[in-house]
């Protein structure tokens, strides 16, 4: 295992600089779905396949360390603040780099010092969102691979959420070709972790811990209940994660793997069009776009006044 060389993170950047996620955008629209998070699991596991991150995580986040599903919770928290908490989203970024900060150790495998705050590190958490969603993301979302122009917006919007994360711009990708040219080079520095094998190991075998209030006679039970759900989140990681990637972890995919896993997105898909958005958004996510459009819709109300139609407004008259 390798360990990128910690540097000093540059100093916070004051919220002026920071600019939201608007909700009408396509991030806006996908991220608060109840699945997104599962699309974005192969985010997650690209990230566990970091050296730096893999280490930091295996000794100190407790998806390894008992409370995987608590963890995936507080995780699903924040995300949905960054895009939709408005004012609190920069309050949000600026807990997560405060909360990373301390978090130091020497790596078992180099001997280095290194950090939450890794450069390199810090920088991947961020790019893997953008990475599954633009390279395959598409197909599962809305049945189709984003345009060109989609995939555009979503770099824009991704790169406000690394500003509004602290995450170091320089050398952080600013257009799609960059991106491309930073993911090849990532590719070769992405290993089969012990941690990232562990979640694939998890997801197979649907042996995952399970949290202290399950009392342990009911834990063969709880487990059978889960195994559907993770095949779901095995076929919707593993079906998104680049082959070399899979590689890596040892794991295969075949044609009937892809049928089955765009089978079951045509279906949610196919639900969101006819369910009501209060039952297909987290609850932040739905009042926060529906805060947005009765705005909009006052906006198009307000252009009927008589004062905007006004093609020339009178002189002023002097006393």
């Amino acid at each position: 295992m390798t360990a990128t060389q910690d540097v000093s993170m540059p100093v916070v950047e004051e919220s002026d600089d920071i600019e939201l996620v608007p909700l009408d955008s396509l991030t806006g629209e996908h991220t608060g779905r109840w699945t997104f998070l599962i699309v974005d699991g192969a985010a997650f596991m690209m990230q566990a396949m970091h050296p730096v991150i893999a280490e930091i995580t295996g000794r100190y986040s407790a998806a390894f360390h008992g409370d995987p599903g608590g963890r995936a919770i507080r995780s699903v928290d924040s995300v949905l603040r960054w895009t939709y908490g408005g004012t609190e989203a920069v309050a949000e970024g600026n807990r997560v780099r405060a909360l990373h900060q301390p978090i130091t150790m020497k790596s078992a495998e180099t001997g280095k010092q290194i950090s939450a705050l890794n450069p390199e590190a810090y920088q991947w958490v961020i790019a893997t969102g953008y990475i599954v969603n633009a390279e395959g993301g598409g197909k599962l979302l809305i049945g189709r691979d984003f345009t060109d122009a989609e995939k555009d917006e979503l770099l824009r919007d991704n790169r406000r959420l690394a500003r509004l994360l602290h995450v170091p711009m320089n050398g952080y990708p600013a257009t799609r070709a960059e991106m491309t040219e930073y993911y090849e080079a990532m590719i070769d520095k992405l290993e089969g972790t012990p941690q990232a094998l562990q979640l694939i190991d998890e997801m197979q075998t649907g042996n995952v811990a399970l949290p202290p209030s399950v009392p342990k006679l009911l834990h063969p039970l709880v487990r059978r209940v889960l195994r559907p759900a993770l095949r779901f989140n095995y076929l919707s990681v593993v079906g998104l994660l680049d082959p070399r990637l899979r590689a890596k972890l040892g794991v295969t995919w075949s044609e009937a793997e892809e049928r089955q896993l765009q089978r079951i997105y045509a279906v949610i898909r196919a639900a969101y069009r006819i369910l009501p958005d209060r039952l297909t958004y987290f609850p932040l996510a739905y009042h926060a776009r529906k805060h947005h459009e009765c705005l909009e819709k006052m906006k198009l109300r307000q252009q009927k006044s008589f004062a905007y139609n006004l093609s020339e407004r009178p002189a002023a008259r002097g006393l």
